[in-house]
């Protein structure tokens, strides 16, 4: 069961240890009786323009296409907020409808004066999400951001299971947009298919008007509401201790290289952190998570190939599917290895920076990835001048 506590509580145990909670007492402040029923959100408003989403069972569900990108299986409309929000008012109306993740500052801001930020998380700039709709269920996944959830009308059905349990829950392919969402249905789920999610060990609660849930993340979730229900989520980064820690916090990493080689991952995570790629590797090989480090040294070999003055150099594109990382860096291992002063003590690292990368596209799986590989391959990266001058911290 999860934790049910006080602000005092949940701010001298949960917070600090990524825990999850609900903490009871958050919302005081917010008037949710007044400010947050549908009558009251369907007066306000009205003309701003949101994106409504419709599924027929009301199920929202993503699928991978073909190309490795993220599809919906709903259809979405731009709608004025005050009609999808009569709709949802009515109790009459039967239609399923759903205005998920709508940010309030951008959508909707006459909503924020009705709102607290939780004081734990004033500093962090939170986004700030609508979350309002008639029976929905989202299917099982996780976020890579911290949430504090607040339910504000009607309720709301969880499982959650902890980053442990990845292994269980047949997440899809990691070189996919996907790959934070589960195969598994946890309402039906198909023991012959999944038979490994028996062994995963769910946390059930349903969250009920003016309750506030502590939701870290990583942790997989699945959510359903009954009814008509209206919530509102912050989301803010993660720590570098969760990343190390969470066994599937690095699953967007093939998505995010192949749209800029983790130039955005190392601004937003590693440079605050004082880390390069070569320095966050060894911190990642420290706490055993080799196919973390594996990606992350040939991101800084890779980063060395784009600095360089050689030929081919300028005709590099931004980003590269990890699928076609080995090819790229074959003929980035052939340039370092002609360079006058090559290292002859890293030549072996150097010509297996191709082998890596297949074996990193092949799975997101520790057990693929030897950390002898990963530490010579971040040494000859060291001596080839490519990690930039940050401190580790």
């Amino acid at each position: 069961m999860i934790a049910r506590v006080t602000r005092n509580e949940f701010s001298k145990g949960f917070f600090d240890a990524s825990r999850p909670a609900i903490v009871a007492d958050a919302l005081g402040d917010w008037r949710i009786a007044e400010r947050w029923t549908p009558a009251y959100l369907a007066a306000v408003a009205q003309s701003r323009a949101v994106v409504s989403s419709r599924a027929n069972d009301g199920q929202y569900r993503f699928e991978p296409s073909h190309d490795g990108a993220r599809s919906h299986a709903f259809d979405n409309s731009e709608t004025a907020f005050g009609e999808v929000a009569r709709r949802l008012a009515d109790p009459d109306a039967g239609d399923p409808v759903y205005v998920m993740q709508q940010s309030i500052p951008d959508k909707l801001p006459e909503l924020l004066g009705n709102l607290v930020v939780p004081h734990w998380i004033e500093a962090e700039r939170p986004a700030i999400n609508l979350w309002f709709g008639r029976r929905t269920t989202t299917q099982l996944h996780f976020d890579y951001s911290n949430n504090f959830f607040a339910q504000l009308h009607g309720s709301k059905a969880f499982t959650l299971f902890d980053p442990r349990d990845s292994d269980c829950l047949y997440p899809y392919p990691h070189e996919t947009a996907t790959a934070h969402l589960s195969h598994v249905d946890v309402d039906r789920p198909d023991l012959e298919r999944y038979p490994d999610f028996a062994r995963a060990s769910p946390m059930r609660f349903t969250m009920e008007a003016g309750e506030l849930l502590f939701l870290p993340a990583f942790w997989w979730h699945h959510v359903s509401a009954p009814g008509v229900a209206v919530s509102v989520n912050f989301w803010w980064q993660p720590g570098l201790r969760q990343i190390l820690d969470a066994r599937n916090s690095t699953r967007a990493l093939p998505s995010l290289y192949a749209i800029d080689r983790l130039r955005s991952f190392k601004q937003s995570f590693l440079e605050p952190a004082q880390l390069d790629f070569v320095t966050a590797a060894e911190r990642f090989l420290d706490h055993g998570r080799t196919w973390a480090a594996g990606i992350l040294a040939l991101a800084a070999f890779d980063e060395w190939g784009s600095g360089g003055p050689w030929p081919g150099a300028a005709r590099r594109p931004a980003g590269c599917r990890l699928s076609g990382l080995a090819d790229d860096l074959r003929e980035l291992g052939a340039i370092a290895l002609a360079r006058d002063g090559a290292p002859t003590a890293q030549r072996h690292a150097i010509e297996d920076a191709a082998s890596l990368a297949g074996a990193v596209a092949q799975r997101h799986d520790d057990a693929l990835i030897e950390r002898e590989r990963v530490a010579a391959l971040l040494h000859a990266v060291t001596v080839l001048g490519a990690a930039p001058g940050t401190a580790s911290a």
